[in-house]
C-alpha cells in the first residue's frame, strides 16, 4: 500500500499520543494494522504522533517489533513507538515523582482477582525499577487497585506505590504530556486501557489532556440486534464513556444503535477506516477469497457450504482462505464431507495479503459481527467485488457507495446465489469492480482524517467530562 498524500495541517495543532495495549506483529488481527495505519495517516496530515504501548515485555522484544514494523512500512522512525516499561527502565524519574508514600495498603482480595505474586521490572543493570502485582481469578484483573511498588533509583528498596495498573498508566501519560509545549490529545485504542485512563483515582489524568477513544468492534452479543445483550466489558466501558472528550465510532449504524440504547450523553463522532485505492488485481476466474481467522465468529463453514452449491453451476470455483485458527480441522473435515476438499484451500496465516488480493475474483464475508472490517475496504481498493452477510457492523455502511452485494445474515443459499450470479455474469462483476474502485476513492485517508479533525477540534475546544474537570454542557 502506498503512503497517503494528505494536505498539511488537516488536524488541529497538538501533540497526539496514540495509546494501545500492545502493537505486536501478526497479533490481534486487523486491530494492530488499523492503529498503525491511522497513526501514519495522522502524520501525513501534519500531526505530531507518538505511539504508546503498555505491555510489560522486554526491551529487546519491543525493539524487534519496531524493526519489523519499519520493514513492513507501517512505522517510519522506531522512536515514534514508545513503551511504558522501556521508558521506566531508561529513566524512572517520572515514576518516582508520581508515587504515593509508603506504606501501601493491603490489596482488596475481593475486588478483581487475587494477588498471587509480583513481577519484577528491572533496568539494563539489573536494578529493580518497579514490581507489578500478579493477579488471578478475574478477567477484569486490570481494574485491580493492588499496589504497583516503585523502587529507589539505585534499586535498593521500595520508595512508593501507585494504585494499580491504572495509576501506573496515568502517571506515564501525564509524564509524556508534561514534556510537550503544545496541547495534548490522547487517542486511546483499547477499552481496557481507556477505562483506567479516566478513572477517579490518584494520580488523576492531567485535566489539560484531551482523550478521544476509538472503537474497533461490535458491542453486541447474539442475536446482534440494537438491544441485544452486551458482555461485562462493554457494559462497564459504556457506563463511563461520557468521561471521554469524544468516542469515535467506525460507522453511523453503530453510533445510532448505541445512542438508541444509552442516550446522547456521550460525545460521539463517526471516524471510519479509510480505504486504499489504485491497487493491482488480476483475478483468477472463480477464485473466491476470504482473509480472516478460522474462528466460529467468522463462519467460514457457511462459505464452504455455499461453495458446494456454487460449483454445481461454476465447476472451476474455488475458496481460498487466508488465516489460521481453532476451526481449521473442522473446516477441512467439512470440505471433505461436502466433496469440495480439492476446491477449498486453507492457506494459513499470511504476512503478505497483497498476494491474496492480486488474484481474487470475489471476496466473501460471513462473520456474525464486526466493527468495520478492513478487509472489505481492502477488497474495494483492489477492485474486488464483495459478497457479504448483512450483519453489524460495517458491510452495509461501507458498501452503500457500491462495490458489492449484501445478502441476509446467515442465509447460506442467498450467499451461494450471489456468488454464482457474479461468477456467471462477467458484465456484472466488471461493473461492480469499477464501482468498488470508485467507492474506495471516496473513502480515502483524507476523508477519514477530515472526520478525525472534527472530533479533535471539538475535544480541544471544549472542557472534558471526567474526574478533575467540570462536566461538559
Amino acid at each position: 500500500m502506498t503512503d497517503p498524500v494528505l494536505p498539511d495541517s488537516v488536524l488541529p495543532d497538538a501533540d497526539y499520543l496514540v495509546l494501545a495495549s500492545r502493537l505486536i506483529p501478526d497479533r490481534d488481527g486487523g486491530f494492530t494494522i488499523s492503529v498503525l495505519r491511522r497513526a501514519q495517516d495522522m502524520a501525513a496530515a501534519g500531526a505530531r504522533v507518538t505511539l504508546l504501548t503498555v505491555d510489560p515485555g522486554e526491551r529487546a522484544d519491543h525493539d524487534r517489533d519496531r524493526a519489523e514494523w519499519v520493514r513492513r512500512g507501517l512505522l517510519t522512525d522506531p522512536d515514534d513507538l514508545r513503551n511504558l516499561f522501556d521508558d521506566a527502565r531508561a529513566d524512572a524519574g517520572w515514576l518516582r515523582a508520581a508515587a504515593l508514600p509508603l506504606p501501601a495498603p493491603a490489596p482488596d482480595e475481593d475486588a478483581h482477582g487475587t494477588v498471587t505474586g509480583a513481577r519484577v521490572i528491572a533496568d539494563a543493570a539489573g536494578r529493580t525499577v518497579l514490581e507489578l502485582p500478579v493477579i488471578s481469578g478475574d478477567p477484569a484483573w486490570h481494574l485491580s487497585s493492588a499496589p504497583v511498588t516503585v523502587w529507589s533509583e539505585d534499586g535498593a528498596a521500595p520508595v512508593g506505590w501507585l494504585p494499580g495498573f491504572g495509576g501506573l498508566y496515568r502517571a506515564w501519560v501525564n509524564a509524556r504530556a508534561a514534556a510537550s509545549a503544545r496541547p495534548v490529545a490522547v487517542l486511546c485504542e483499547a477499552r481496557q486501557v481507556g477505562e483506567l485512563l479516566v478513572a477517579d483515582a490518584p494520580p488523576l489524568l492531567d485535566p489539560a489532556i484531551r482523550v478521544l477513544h476509538t472503537t474497533h468492534a461490535c458491542h453486541l452479543q447474539a442475536p446482534y440486534t440494537w438491544d441485544a445483550p452486551m458482555d461485562a466489558a462493554w457494559s462497564r466501558w459504556l457506563d463511563i464513556a461520557d468521561r471521554f472528550d469524544g468516542v469515535l465510532w467506525l460507522t453511523p449504524s453503530q453510533q445510532r444503535d448505541v445512542e438508541r440504547r444509552v442516550g446522547d450523553g456521550i460525545r460521539s463522532f463517526v471516524v471510519p477506516h479509510p480505504a486504499p485505492s489504485g491497487l493491482a488485481n488480476d483475478p483468477v476466474a472463480g477464485r473466491i477469497v476470504m482473509l480472516n481467522t478460522l474462528s466460529a465468529r467468522k463462519r467460514v463453514d457457511h462459505a464452504t457450504r455455499a461453495l458446494a452449491t456454487v460449483r454445481a453451476s461454476v465447476p472451476h470455483a474455488e475458496l481460498h482462505v487466508y488465516g489460521d485458527g481453532p476451526e481449521r480441522a473442522a473446516l477441512q473435515s467439512l470440505a471433505d464431507e461436502l466433496g469440495v476438499a480439492d476446491a477449498v484451500v486453507l492457506h494459513g496465516h499470511t504476512a503478505d495479503p497483497e498476494a491474496a488480493w492480486a488474484t481474487a475474483d470475489l471476496f466473501a464475508l460471513t462473520s456474525t459481527n464486526e466493527g468495520q472490517p478492513l478487509v472489505v475496504l481492502e477488497a474495494l481498493g483492489h477492485g474486488v467485488p464483495v459478497v457479504s452477510y448483512d450483519m453489524p457492523y460495517g458491510p452495509r455502511d461501507t458498501l452503500a457507495r457500491g462495490g458489492g452485494m449484501l445478502v441476509p445474515d446467515g442465509d447460506v443459499d442467498a450467499l451461494a446465489g450471489a456468488l454464482t450470479a457474479l461468477l456467471t455474469g462477467p458484465g456484472v462483476r466488471a461493473w461492480l469492480s469499477d464501482a468498488a474502485r470508485a467507492a474506495a476513492a471516496q473513502m480515502d485517508a483524507a476523508s477519514s482524517m477530515r472526520a478525525l479533525a472534527v472530533a479533535a477540534r471539538a475535544a480541544l475546544d471544549a472542557p472534558a467530562s471526567r474526574p478533575g474537570r467540570p462536566p461538559h454542557r
